[in-house]
């Protein structure tokens, strides 16, 4: 037999081989996010889903703050997946005492070393506009909606009155692969943000 015979190069089998190949190179073609770019590199090592569990509190009418509050098992849940090579979907789901909280989703883009979220929606009169940044530290994930310690909160309206985005920080031990990921992509949050960072890239066009 000759070494054409053992490599045919038409029928059923040469034909499976051809599509392994194809398939194999257009897996190594995809973006390597965390190979090529800085950013790349800081979206490889953020995306995951970060959850902390705690025992929170309910105030009782008529007791001082700690006396005799309702507990309750609560959560924090932040959420970081790719969207393109430099950008997030960020969502964040804080909880504070006396059953407040903070609830925000977008897409944030690489700036400075950190991902950063510029809401789209104007802000209310004599309000800073709602700018978060998310960023990794050696042993924790930290968002903050200030522009520097001494400056506003920005992003207050995504907030209860106890709730904050200002200096949150969750351990990086916290993270978890997303095994749900369709339908996180699935979700009405996903689509919005999509949706509204589209048409912020487009105004933004010269």
């Amino acid at each position: 037999m000759t070494d054409h015979d053992d490599f045919p190069n038409h029928g059923p089998e040469a034909t499976m081989k051809k599509i392994v190949l194809i398939l194999a190179c257009a897996f190594f073609a995809l973006p390597a996010f965390a190979a090529d770019t800085p950013a790349g590199k800081l979206i490889d090592d953020m995306q995951g889903v970060y959850k902390h569990r705690f025992t929170s509190g309910i105030i009782s009418p008529g007791k001082a703050p700690g006396e005799a509050d309702e507990k309750y098992e609560a959560e924090d849940i932040i959420e970081i997946v790719p969207y393109d090579a430099s950008h997030i979907y960020l969502r964040a789901e804080l909880q504070f005492y006396n059953g407040h909280s903070c609830s925000i989703s977008g897409i944030a883009g690489y700036e400075n070393g950190a991902l950063v979220y510029h809401d789209p929606q104007k802000p209310l009169e004599g309000e800073p506009h709602c700018t978060l940044k998310v960023e990794l530290t050696d042993k924790n994930l930290r968002l903050s909606d200030r522009a520097n310690p001494q400056a506003p909160a920005s992003c207050r309206m995504y907030c209860g009155a106890r709730g904050s985005l200002s200096d949150y920080s969750i351990a990086k031990s916290a993270k978890r692969k997303i095994r749900y990921l369709d339908r996180l992509k699935a979700s009405s949050e996903y689509a919005q943000a999509v949706e509204a960072f589209k048409k912020q890239a487009q105004a933004t066009k010269p």
